[in-house]
């Protein structure tokens, strides 16, 4: 039975750079079906991060550490870059950005409308955005597929990988590596086998430099106490 469309909308203040910017991470985002939780997880930081900033909530934005991370994250890909026209109102004046957001069983599209015009156009400019969405895995794919994942990080745990605090993307290339790059593989998948290593007490999440990491765990159960607190909270 087919799905009815969601359609959802929300908006934000944005100048023309930050615009530039958000429209270039949507745009990584989608090319590579990646959600935003999937995002967040190989920047290393809480589940909301790349959510919030990608909803233009008030005071989401991203450090130039974040985009550093960022370039890692979708490496080789490009997108154009966007010439607006001059704003009367300055180009570091923020404007309202619309998004319209349409979800149907095999895509996500975006309709994005702002109050710029192109070069060369008499319009005011509105942009598409499509995000097409993995095909469903049977319960037993899904399963089959966790249960390489688990295999991976027990051999890495051995291998003193955790030793040393991981980030999620260093974590996730070593595990896209090992299974050949499948087309099923998404970090969210690493990241909920990482959560049984910590909940099996095999691993801990410490905070550094702003990044959460993954690391052996050291039997501390004060360590372990605060580190529950902040899985409960990831």
């Amino acid at each position: 039975m087919d799905m009815e469309p969601k359609i959802t909308s929300y908006a934000g203040l944005l100048d023309q750079s930050t615009f530039k910017q958000w429209y270039k991470y949507q745009k990584l985002r989608a090319a590579h079906r990646y959600d935003a939780e999937d995002v967040s997880f190989l920047m290393s930081k809480p589940s909301f991060y790349f959510r919030d900033y990608e909803m233009m909530e008030t005071g989401a934005k991203l450090t130039c550490e974040d985009e550093a991370v960022l370039s890692e994250i979708f490496c080789g890909h490009y997108v154009e870059t966007l010439s607006f026209d001059d704003d009367d109102f300055g180009i570091f004046e923020k404007r309202i950005i619309r998004i319209r957001r349409t979800e149907s069983l095999t895509s996500i599209d975006y309709l994005v409308a702002t109050p710029w015009r192109l070069h060369g156009k008499s319009k005011a400019t509105k942009f598409k955005i499509r995000e097409e969405k993995d095909v469903i895995m049977s319960e037993e794919e899904e399963a089959g597929l966790l249960q390489q994942i688990g295999f991976i990080l027990d051999k890495l745990l051995a291998t003193g990988f955790f030793r040393c605090g991981r980030t999620g993307l260093e974590i996730y290339h070593e595990v896209e590596a090992r299974i050949r790059w499948s087309p099923c593989l998404r970090p969210l998948y690493v990241k909920q086998v990482l959560y049984q290593q910590i909940n099996a007490r095999n691993l801990s999440l410490k905070t550094h430099h702003n990044q959460l990491h993954f690391q052996e765990q050291n039997g501390d159960f004060v360590s372990r106490s605060v580190n529950n607190e902040i899985v409960n909270s990831f």
